[in-house]
């Protein structure tokens, strides 16, 4: 079984369908996770959605996590803030109601308001942005899902390796220019729809590669997982 993770699509459907593709990804084989930020900022919020959603109830293999724009969305729609609205929120309700003219979005928006904080397996943990220790899933705060990376990475990684029974954390939340690899966690957001020169990741974990989705060249190329200190 190959092991994916992908997060901050951000309503890149036909970018994020490109590296599927190019893997040839199979759910019902593979494991696929995905770790937030599925929405907002970019133009197909509703297809995303809706495709994650697919292979979620279709595929045991795949697992999804909530992120802060989605929990955006759930504020909004629950009238306790409008902060949604102002990282691409109307767009993404726009996106979202066509994508589910049928059905209904109210659906969809019931399926991310039970989406958990964290996905574990045998070998990683999954969190949209981190967590603190002590490391008890029952009890991480959903403020986590707004956290810094150097507040996450102020964590000694004896410490968090310790807490986690050695299972390296792969996040994303906070964009970078790599994929990296510190020993005890992995970064995954290359910024789609959110920085001047942006990728989009989808990491297949075992091997340690990477393949990239270069929204300006419209290309996608394979990178190995950069190992830091």
């Amino acid at each position: 079984m190959r092991r994916f993770v992908i997060s901050d699509i951000h309503g890149s459907y036909n970018e994020m369908m490109r590296l599927f593709e190019y893997v040839k990804l199979n759910p019902g084989v593979d494991q696929l996770v995905v770790v937030g930020d599925m929405i907002n900022r970019g133009p197909d919020s509703g297809p995303v959605l809706k495709e994650i959603h697919t292979l979620e109830q279709s595929c045991s293999n795949v697992h999804v996590t909530i992120g802060n724009h989605e929990e955006m969305m759930l504020w909004y729609v629950g009238e306790k803030s409008d902060m949604w609205t102002h990282f691409g929120g109307r767009q993404a309700a726009e996106s979202i109601n066509l994508a589910f003219r049928h059905e209904g979005a109210s659906a969809i928006v019931n399926w991310v308001r039970q989406l958990p904080l964290t996905y574990e397996d045998e070998a990683f943990i999954y969190s949209h942005a981190g967590f603190q220790l002590p490391y008890h899933v029952e009890k991480i705060n959903r403020n986590y899902l707004w956290q810094k990376k150097k507040e996450f990475y102020a964590i000694d990684k004896k410490q968090l390796l310790s807490e986690t029974d050695k299972k390296c954390v792969v996040h994303g939340h906070t964009p970078t220019t790599r994929v990296t690899h510190d020993g005890a966690r992995i970064a995954i957001d290359l910024g789609a729809q959110v920085t001047t020169k942006p990728k989009l990741a989808l990491v297949e974990l075992e091997e340690e590669l990477v393949y990239v989705y270069d929204f300006y060249t419209k290309t996608i190329k394979i990178e190995q997982i950069k190992k830091t200190s």
